[in-house]
């Protein structure tokens, strides 16, 4: 391996780049069994590709200042699934306003790149040949219903004041499914979301459009993190401060913001900036959303991030409160494997910055198939019909995308 590069290179690997997208660098990347990244971060317009030469690495602890820059791939529960590491050995950008691809990053020589790059006339990006596995599902509405009908039957029984309860759907792809297509359509219609496209070899591959920060550290050590609940469609005939909202969305976005609080309570953080509630769009949805803030220098507490990481994970947005019996709940009751959906991910120490978010609106590529995944609070005012909706709405994200494309 060549001496790292941390400048953009002026090479001959320039030209090779003037007729190659990033997401035919991620193809070539999967085709050789490397793990691979492509993201683009929301409000932004530069795509990013992270490529690691090896198959990617499990982590056994999660200390962020110790796992070195890449993306991190974090599942619901490690009790199923192991925490991945992307490491950024190739590091791509991409304008997504000018097309301009740019190699940023190499631990590769000249030599090495060249016979990478050169082989993406053999790719043929259309189809991903994923590993065939044997899925169970939780598609059915009466089943459905049935679960939320137990949650609350617990919830009256003091078991937990909130729980998240799950369901998947397998659609069908079709033979002219082509996966960049489909993540340069989300990157075009959801601007604010953070678009991914993911390969590990032992995971597959996974695609998503988040609106959720888990924990955001950039580069003036800012630390943010966010409280997003409550979830209905989008109406474009009135403006966003007009959207009402019920009891129990309104309730349900106050828990998070709690939770949060007491997780900040946990470690004795006092100084903290509190934004909202206010109604955020986010795609065809709209949702809840308050920002919390702290200057990690300020409050001279340079572990803040690892601890908040450990602490929130899972949040109450996606397992409920208290944690561990909600947790217990939807590990005896859901019927499903949640694997990496309502995990988390993103890119760790990239340009000085570590952006995590929750890992929503996905969907995990088959063989011939996707299983897409959604989720619902269950509290004690909800009403099991108004959840399955809101499953449905959420899947709308992806699934809106998907019925322009292929009809």
């Amino acid at each position: 391996m060549g001496q790292p590069q941390t400048e953009p290179i002026k090479t001959s690997v320039d030209l090779l780049l003037r007729d190659v997208s990033i997401e035919q660098l991620f193809v070539i990347g999967k085709s050789r069994g490397f793990a691979c990244a492509l993201y683009r971060l929301p409000n932004q317009h530069t795509k990013h590709l992270l490529i690691d030469t090896s198959s990617g690495k499990n982590l056994n602890h999660l200390h962020l200042d110790e796992m070195g820059k890449g993306f991190i791939f974090h599942p619901f529960t490690t009790e199923q699934h192991q925490v991945k590491f992307i490491q950024k050995d190739l590091h791509f950008t991409e304008d997504t306003i000018t097309g301009k691809t740019k190699l940023a990053y190499t631990t590769l020589t000249d030599d090495e790149l060249a016979g990478l790059l050169g082989s993406k006339h053999d790719i043929k990006a259309s189809i991903f040949h994923e590993t065939s596995i044997r899925v169970n599902g939780l598609d059915d509405k009466d089943e459905f219903i049935h679960l939320v009908n137990k949650a609350l039957d617990f919830l009256k029984n003091d078991a937990f004041q909130k729980v998240v309860v799950a369901r998947n759907k397998i659609i069908e792809l079709p033979e002219q499914f082509d996966v960049s297509e489909m993540f340069l359509s989300l990157v075009d219609q959801y601007p604010n979301a953070f678009v991914y496209l993911t390969h590990l070899p032992d995971t597959g591959s996974w695609l998503g459009a988040t609106p959720e920060t888990l924990i955001n550290i950039d580069k003036n050590r800012k630390f943010q993190t966010v409280a997003l609940a409550a979830t209905q469609s989008y109406r474009d005939d009135m403006d966003l401060e007009d959207t009402s909202w019920s009891p129990k969305d309104i309730e349900e976005q106050a828990m998070v913001c709690r939770y949060i609080v007491n997780c900040f309570k946990k470690i004795r953080l006092r100084e903290f900036d509190e934004i909202g509630p206010r109604t955020y769009l986010s795609g065809n949805l709209v949702h809840l959303k308050t920002d919390y803030k702290v200057d990690i220098d300020e409050v001279d507490f340079p572990q803040l991030g690892q601890q908040m990481l450990e602490l929130l994970h899972p949040t109450s947005a996606v397992c409920g409160m208290p944690k561990e019996p909600s947790k217990q709940f939807i590990m005896e009751n859901e019927g499903f494997d949640r694997s990496y959906f309502s995990g988390f991910l993103g890119p760790v120490h990239v340009g000085k910055e570590t952006n995590i978010f929750v890992n929503l609106r996905c969907m995990k590529l088959l063989p011939k198939q996707a299983i897409l995944y959604a989720g619902a609070g269950i509290i004690a005012n909800s009403i099991p019909e108004k959840e399955w909706k809101e499953t449905e709405i959420k899947m709308q994200t992806l699934l809106k995308v998907f019925g322009k494309l292929y009809g």
